[in-house]
C-alpha cells in the first residue's frame, strides 16, 4: 500500500518489519490464518494411530532417483543417499559431478524444541538435510542442500523445484502422496492464499513531515476547486443574462407579470411597478403549477475532491447541453442577480476557500 505509517510502540504478534533492496522499510500485517492455530483437522498426535512421516517416505529408499532439469544443470535426489549435480547430453553425463550434499538428518515430529518454531507446521512440509557436499568455489565451504517434502494428492514422486537461495546452498521441494493422510502434512481443504498487506514505516520526525505534506496539498486542491467553482458559477450567470425574450409577458399588470412583484433585475423587460416592493430573493415556487419542485432538486454526496472535480464536470457539460427552459406566457425566466453557486456542502462564496 502507498499510506505510509508511522511506527508502533508496541510490536504486534500479526506484524512484520522488512525492508526493499533501497533500504525502505515497511510494516507488513499478516492474515489471521499465519498467526492462529492453522484450520484443518486436530494436530494432537495422540488423536492420529498412524505411521510417523519417516516411516511413510521410507519406501522412496528403494525407489529410483528423482531427477529434474533446470537450465544447464540436472539435478539428482537419490533419497537417504546424496544429492548430485550435472550435465547432461542425450543421456549422457558431460563434465564433473558435482555433490550437493550427503543424507545427515531429518526433521524429527517429536522434538518438542524442533517444533517450537511452527514454521513446518505452519507451511506443511517435512524436511531432510544433506551436507558435505562438493567444495564451493565461491565460499570455501562444502555445499549442502535442505529437502522439503509437500503432500499433493494423485501425483507421484517428483523435484517440483530447485532454488537456491544462497550461494551453493539449496532448497529441494519434492512433492510427494505418501505423507498426505498424515494430519500435520495434510492440505487444508479450501484454504485459498491469504493477502499479506505491507505499508512504508516511517520515523516519526518522517511521519510528521508527510502529514504536514498531505495538509498543504489538500489545502492546494480545494483552492483550485474553489477557482473553478467561481469560475463556473461566472459562466453561467454570463450566460443566462445574454439570453433575451422573444416578446412582451401576458397579463401582467402595469407592464409586469403578475408572479413577479416589481423587482426590476427578476425581469429585465418589465418596467417599474406602481406599487414596488421590496427587493427579495426570488422563490421556485411563484412560477405556478408548471414547475414540481422536487424534478428540479438534485443531490450530489461529495466524499473527496475527486467527487467534487466530477460534480465540476457534470455541470459544465449539463451547461453546454442543456438550455434555458421555455417561460409560461412567453416569459424568458427571470434572471438572479449573480451570486456563486452553492457547493455540495452548502457554502457560499465567502466560505469556499476554507471549505472542501
Amino acid at each position: 500500500l502507498t499510506a505510509p505509517v508511522a511506527p508502533p510502540q508496541h510490536q504486534a504478534e500479526d506484524v512484520v518489519t522488512v525492508a526493499s533492496r533501497f533500504k525502505q522499510r515497511y510494516e507488513c500485517r499478516l492474515p489471521p490464518a499465519a498467526v492462529g492455530p492453522p484450520p484443518g483437522p486436530p494436530r494432537d498426535p495422540r488423536l492420529y494411530n498412524g505411521s510417523g512421516v519417516a516411516e511413510l517416505l521410507r519406501p522412496m529408499g528403494t525407489a529410483p532417483c528423482l531427477l529434474k532439469t533446470k537450465d544447464w544443470w540436472t539435478y539428482e535426489f537419490c533419497y537417504g543417499r546424496h544429492i548430485q549435480q550435472y550435465h547432461l547430453e542425450e543421456s549422457e553425463i558431460k563434465g564433473d559431478i558435482l555433490v550437493l550434499g550427503y543424507y545427515q538428518s531429518a526433521f524429527d515430529w517429536d522434538d518438542e524444541a524442533a517444533k517450537a518454531s511452527k514454521q513446518h507446521q505452519l507451511r506443511r512440509y517435512h524436511s531432510q538435510s544433506y551436507v558435505n557436499g562438493s567444495r564451493c568455489d565461491l565460499t570455501g565451504r562444502a555445499r549442502e542442500a535442505e529437502v522439503r517434502f509437500l503432500c499433493e494428492e494423485g501425483a507421484g514422486d517428483y523435484i517440483a523445484r530447485v532454488d537456491e537461495p544462497q550461494s551453493c546452498s539449496y532448497v529441494l521441494t519434492v512433492h510427494t502422496t505418501r505423507i498426505c493422510h498424515h494430519p500435520f502434512l495434510r492440505p487444508s481443504p479450501g484454504l485459498a492464499p491469504q493477502p499479506i498487506r505491507c505499508q512504508p514505516a516511517l520515523s516519526p520526525a518522517q511521519y510528521v513531515q508527510y502529514v504536514r505534506a498531505q495538509v498543504s496539498d489538500t489545502k492546494r486542491k480545494v483552492e483550485e476547486i474553489s477557482e473553478e467553482l467561481r469560475s463556473l458559477d461566472t459562466r453561467l450567470w454570463s450566460d443566462r443574462d445574454s439570453e433575451s425574450p422573444s416578446q412582451s409577458p401576458e397579463g401582467a399588470q402595469d407592464g409586469c407579470p403578475p408572479h413577479v412583484t416589481s423587482v426590476p433585475s427578476l425581469c429585465p423587460l418589465c418596467p417599474p411597478c406602481a406599487s414596488p416592493a421590496p427587493p427579495h430573493r426570488f422563490h421556485p415556487p411563484a412560477l405556478g403549477p408548471l414547475v414540481d419542485p422536487r424534478k428540479k432538486i438534485h443531490f450530489k454526496v461529495i466524499r473527496s475532491p475527486g467527487d467534487l472535480l466530477q460534480f465540476i464536470e457534470e455541470l459544465k457539460e449539463t451547461t453546454r447541453k442543456v438550455g434555458t427552459p421555455p417561460c409560461p406566457s412567453g416569459l424568458s425566466v427571470p434572471q438572479l442577480p449573480p451570486e456563486p453557486l452553492p457547493t455540495a456542502s452548502g457554502q457560499g462564496e465567502g466560505e469556499q476557500g476554507g471549505g472542501g
